[in-house]
């Protein structure tokens, strides 16, 4: 074979060896590096339609070495002043025995062919057929090879649905689910709704639960949830409202115990306790005092409790009638104990007070990791999908004004341990930059959608695997409906356009049209009005 050095100034290229594999031959390799290589597409080759078209950028490309097939991605074209073009190709992994894996062990050599791979190829490495796959989507920019998802290794390592606002996040993790709940229809989906989007979606394999039908006991709290609830975020100068309150609970909960019989009691311990008892105990401790000043943690934490005992946007968790012990309804109900059909939960979460909302997001991730643990130790662990929407409001970064921070503590800690349980996390978010580095860094899948924001696409481009360097520039110019797919979920690195879902199945997450709304006057003006304060004044509750 002639030496492409020699020859690549001139306007023929080297001309390789008949394809001993299925495909084109489009170009030949110049360079190759640990991560890819750079091959020249001749003059001749650019003239012939068909060959020039398996040139784009995206466009993924193959090297027979040695018996085993080495793929690349084509990630730059670069014009030469011959006339022809240089392709930079990323290496995607190689297939021998029928295998396909990440990484090259053998590389090409400088004069070897460049190949267009067919649709058989792209199935092999992009979606390969297994009992575990869901089919999510099409592979870019062929719109006919299958997309798929590893299921198990999507939930066993977490999973992060990224992109800008508007993009289609939500109906991307809507197919998601769909898909893995007809895979595994007893499955167990917990989605924490902050906007209630997807009663919609899953409104025929779901329940919903809202502030209306969902009991939360406010005495499932642990002491730190009861810390952000009672004292605040910010503790620093509140140090003596914190200790009352860790002496005054620990004795209402030992009072109710008394008729439970659980036996060793701690601040943290879940059983019932009356709110009478802790107002009765924080006034008790209080008469004891002999200084005034001293009397003033004390009439807050009292104020609080009453407030959160009479405010009526507060009574799904602190009304009277929680003080039974609810458990085993409750944790049936959140984590569908029998499924019966129905495996998503959907959590309202719209309609809880934002002054509380990250308490109750608090509670319901770590119940949940905390039962699965107690059954993996009891029984085995069942497996469940807890997703969190908006994960940037609860898992943010690190804040050195922020002492207390307990959402964020039990989402880290499920990302951390949470597979050892049985406990996997789906994160949706369009702010990832402001996301906590500990818990993206866990996601062992990443779908990002276009994302127009340096920082965020910077951000991202941190938390991606090897091999996706290639894909990331294209994040700025994704279309709706199409995502990046990296991690563990995929064999490779893959661009996918999404599939289609039916209006039924998708979340209710449309924006108000301004086209569409603003052509004619609203009807009904007084109605609207009416309604809409009516909601307002009863704090959001429907």
């Amino acid at each position: 074979m002639t030496n492409p050095y020699e020859t690549f100034g001139s306007q023929t290229a080297p001309v390789a060896s008949a394809p001993v594999s299925q495909g084109h031959a489009i170009a030949t390799v110049y360079q190759v590096s640990a991560s890819g290589l750079t091959a020249y597409v001749s003059q001749e080759n650019l003239a012939d339609d068909t060959l020039s078209s398996k040139c784009r950028i995206g466009s993924t490309v193959k090297v027979l070495v040695e018996g085993r097939l080495v793929y690349g991605l084509i990630n730059n074209v670069l014009p030469h002043d011959t006339g022809a073009i240089l392709l930079e190709i990323d290496f995607l992994g190689e297939l021998h025995d029928e295998t396909f894996s990440r990484g090259v062990q053998i590389y090409p050599m400088p004069g070897a062919t460049v190949l267009s791979a067919d649709e058989t190829d792209l199935a092999t490495i992009y979606a390969p057929v297994s009992d575990e796959t869901i089919k999510i989507g099409t592979i870019a920019p062929t719109h006919t090879t299958v997309a798929g998802l590893t299921a198990e290794a999507l939930l066993s390592k977490h999973f992060a649905i990224l992109g800008s606002t508007g993009t289609g996040k939500s109906s991307t993790l809507a197919l998601t689910v769909h898909r893995i709940v007809e895979l595994y229809p007893a499955a167990h989906v917990v989605i924490l709704d902050p906007h209630n989007e997807y009663e919609q979606a899953f409104s025929t394999n779901g329940i919903h639960l809202s502030t209306e039908n969902l009991a939360l006991p406010y005495w499932l709290m642990n002491f730190e949830e009861h810390i952000e609830m009672f004292v605040g975020h910010n503790t620093e100068g509140r140090e003596e409202d914190v200790d009352i309150l860790r002496r005054s609970l620990l004795e209402a909960r030992k009072r109710s115990n008394m008729k439970i019989g659980v036996g060793k009691i701690t601040v943290d311990t879940p059983v019932p306790y009356k709110l009478s008892d802790l107002l009765a105990l924080f006034d008790d401790e209080m008469g004891k005092l002999n200084k005034a000043e001293s009397v003033k943690p004390f009439l807050r934490l009292i104020a609080r409790t009453e407030e959160l005992r009479n405010d009526l946007r507060f009574s799904f968790m602190f009304s009277g009638l929680l003080v039974q012990d609810s458990m085993h309804t409750l944790m049936s109900k959140l984590l569908r104990f029998p499924v019966d059909g129905r495996p998503v939960t959907t959590l309202d979460l719209s309609g809880v007070p934002t002054e509380i909302v990250d308490v109750v997001v608090s509670l319901v991730s770590r119940i949940i990791f905390d039962f699965s643990l107690w059954s993996h130790k009891n029984t085995g662990a069942t497996p469940v999908l807890l997703i969190c929407e908006e994960a940037h409001r609860y898992v943010p970064h690190v804040s050195s004004e922020m002492k207390i921070h307990a959402a964020r503590k039990n989402l880290e800690r499920i990302a951390k341990e949470g597979r050892k349980y049985g406990v996997s996390l789906g994160l949706v978010s369009q702010r990832p930059s402001d996301l906590s580095e500990a818990v993206l860094s866990q996601c062992g899948t990443i779908l990002s959608m276009r994302m127009n924001n340096e920082r965020d696409r910077r951000y991202v481009e941190a938390a991606m695997p090897e091999g996706s360097k290639s894909f990331l520039s294209a994040l700025p110019s994704l279309q709706n409906r199409e995502c990046i797919v990296a991690g563990e979920g995929v064999g490779c690195p893959v661009r996918v356009r999404l599939d289609y879902l039916d209006k039924t199945r998708r979340p209710a997450s449309d924006d108000p049209e301004f086209s569409h709304s603003w052509r004619n006057d609203t009807s009904q003006a007084d109605t609207l009005m009416d309604n809409t304060i009516r909601l307002w004044r009863r704090g959001g509750t429907r």
